[in-house]
């Protein structure tokens, strides 16, 4: 856990530099002079903050960084007196980002001042201390805050994304990673089938289905000591699991009288209650913000395609009929959209629907299929995986179809990306 020291420069409360909803929304000209030891220098840990720093800017998509040849001042600016705000604004920038760190013995402490270029006067700025070790999710925790001082809404970079990742024989595993791709963990290693990861909404558990019995059995391993627990095991599927918002129930896709159908299974143990009886397949349930509604796929049209249901009256409705195949939605954490993967022409893109089935657009396009969407905490950026270059990697894009970035590079598949709730507030 990072830990933070104190804030250099008090913020402006209320103020939204960046407004991220609007549909004006364009890139921010942003001074980022490289960073710098305000004590002894180190450059390894130097080039490693400001590299992941770059690369947390550019993911975010709302900067366009200005060169650092021509930048005017260079070093870490302790005071706002000491930024000649003529000169800023004479390269065309907007934000100044003035970073430094100091290393003392094992600690580190890292610190960034934010201005506004235009107005002259500063934003904010923060200061942190943790172990050395833990400079990445500094890192991450500084983008977050500087995120939030401009656009008045949380970042995401204090997340991690839960994926499934192919080993030998087939064995499937379900590993973590850092949104830019780093901290690459293995969580769930046992010599079986692992898959369908999803987080509580507390961050602190992951349900997933395992082989491991010789059933798909569901399961939930607490992050903080690696606990594993068997949740339901039923003969036949006990798959898809996805926690409620407030972490009191389980959706998932189990065994009907024929076909598949979805229940909602206790969180803390009881008998699951039936939410679809229908002679054809109902599967991969997620909730909407706030727990009232279900989205989720079923065929019985004939193909899959993507349902919502209201859990108070259990009347669904149909939101999606361009493609002959629709699946993997996600509800965003935002309540504004649904994001699925579906079929057209031949491949496998990545779309949005609003949840009474209105605005449907693609925000993907290129070689390769693109599958699973997972969002981010903050309700632009998607997780997604892909074919593009061969095996299936994982990529991240926004609402508005920008990069995608690639944040998984192996000779292994990598898939069924599953985006946490922040982590570290």
């Amino acid at each position: 856990m990072v830990a933070l020291l104190l804030m250099e420069v008090g913020t402006a409360r209320g103020i939204v530099y960046i407004e991220v909803d609007s549909p004006q929304l364009r890139l921010y000209k942003l001074a980022f002079p490289r960073v710098v030891a305000t004590g002894p220098p180190e450059r390894e840990t130097a080039e490693g903050i400001d590299g992941l720093l770059s690369r947390d800017l550019e993911i975010a998509h709302l900067f366009e960084l200005l060169p650092r040849e021509e930048l005017p001042q260079r070093g870490f600016f302790l005071t706002p007196q000491q930024v000649d705000y003529g000169a800023w604004r004479d390269t065309g920038a907007e934000f100044l980002l003035s970073v430094g760190y100091e290393l003392r013995g094992s600690t580190l402490v890292l610190a960034f001042h934010l201005y506004d270029c235009a107005q002259g006067r500063p934003i904010g700025g923060r200061r942190y201390r943790s172990l050395r070790t833990a400079w990445q999710e500094m890192v991450h925790r500084l983008m977050d805050d500087l995120l939030e001082m401009l656009t008045g809404r949380q970042g995401f970079f204090t997340s991690r994304i839960a994926f499934v990742k192919t080993a030998s024989r087939g064995l499937k595993e379900i590993h973590l990673i850092d949104p830019d791709g780093g901290r690459r963990t293995p969580l769930i290693r046992n010599g079986s089938i692992n898959i369908s990861p999803a987080w509580s909404p507390d961050g602190r558990k992951l349900l997933f289905t395992c082989f491991r019995r010789r059933n798909p059995d569901l399961y939930a391993v607490d992050l903080s000591n690696g606990r594993v627990k068997i949740l339901s095991s039923r003969p036949g599927p006990n798959a898809a699991g996805a926690w409620s918002p407030d972490g009191r129930w389980i959706a998932l896709m189990m065994r009907g009288r024929s076909g598949t159908d979805l229940f909602l299974l206790p969180a803390r143990g009881g008998k699951p209650q039936r939410l679809t009886d229908t002679p054809e397949s109902e599967t991969s349930p997620t909730w909407s913000p706030d727990g009232r509604r279900i989205a989720y796929v079923s065929d019985r049209t004939g193909s899959p395609q993507i349902y919502v249901m209201d859990l108070r009256t259990r009347r669904s409705k149909r939101i999606t009929f361009i493609g002959g195949y629709n699946c993997s939605p996600a509800w965003s954490p935002r309540g504004d959209w649904i994001a699925f993967s579906g079929r057209w022409e031949g491949r496998f893109r990545i779309f949005l629907v609003r949840p009474d089935g209105s605005d449907l657009r693609v925000i993907t396009s290129g070689i390769g299929n693109h599958e699973s969407p997972s969002w981010a905490p903050d309700g632009r950026h998607i997780v997604f995986s892909s074919d593009a270059r061969g095996n299936y990697d994982l990529y991240i894009t926004t609402v508005e179809g920008a990069g995608p970035w690639r944040i998984t590079s192996t000779k292994q598949d990598e898939t069924e990306p599953a985006w946490s709730p922040l982590l570290s507030r």
